[in-house]
């Protein structure tokens, strides 16, 4: 019975960031949670819950009385920042761990690219947002970038509010095809040229 709760948290959360990518919600609603109970069949305990967890990854904010509201995306400045971070956090760990990728390693990096072909291929625009970040985080892990990944999912949340380059689905895939290659091939260069490419 403990898992039970914990996965409906989980779906809930994972709807709400999905809708929030998709902008479903627009910037600056307001979230009530006896809205959303009602809306997803739940109590009020796993909205509470994934309230919590999306303000923490910067998609929600609460403010005094107005309570839970969607976060505004940054500024193109702030936004320019945030991607200049995200290429460095990414490049410095590919910088040091490339050398010690295994093969199984590659292997599960392999796994999240299919994911992402497969996302691409449907044209889901919330799913290639996750399975992109799922392909990123599959390397940095690989790569021994663990205690970066808090900081680095704050700055992948960020730019998710404004994740609107997918007129082209295929084309975010073979993005990450060219990394995927840099990175099966241990080749440091090309797999951070194709990461600057790709963050943007």
């Amino acid at each position: 019975m403990g898992s039970l709760p914990r996965t409906i948290r989980e779906q809930v959360t994972n709807e709400i960031r999905d809708q929030l990518v998709t902008g479903q919600f627009p910037a600056g609603t307001t979230l009530r949670e006896t809205d959303l109970a009602e809306r997803f069949g739940v109590s009020r305990g796993p909205i509470r819950d994934a309230f919590l967890q999306l303000s923490n990854e910067g998609f929600l904010t609460y403010q005094a009385n107005r309570g839970v509201t969607v976060r505004h995306p940054p500024d193109p400045e702030d936004r320019e920042l945030i991607t200049s971070l995200r290429k460095q956090l990414e490049t410095h760990v590919i910088q040091k761990g490339l050398g010690d990728l295994t093969d199984a390693q590659i292997t599960k990096i392999k796994d999240a690219l299919d994911h992402l072909q497969s996302a691409c291929e449907q044209g889901d625009v919330a799913r290639i947002a996750r399975r992109d970040i799922q392909f990123h985080e599959a390397f940095l892990t690989a790569c021994g970038g663990e205690d970066l990944l808090p900081a680095w999912r704050h700055l992948c949340s960020r730019m998710l509010l404004t994740y609107t380059r997918l007129t082209d689905y295929m084309k975010v895939f073979h993005e990450h095809v060219v990394i995927f290659d840099a990175l099966q091939d241990r080749k440091k260069a090309a797999a951070i040229t194709a990461i600057k490419a790709n963050i943007r």
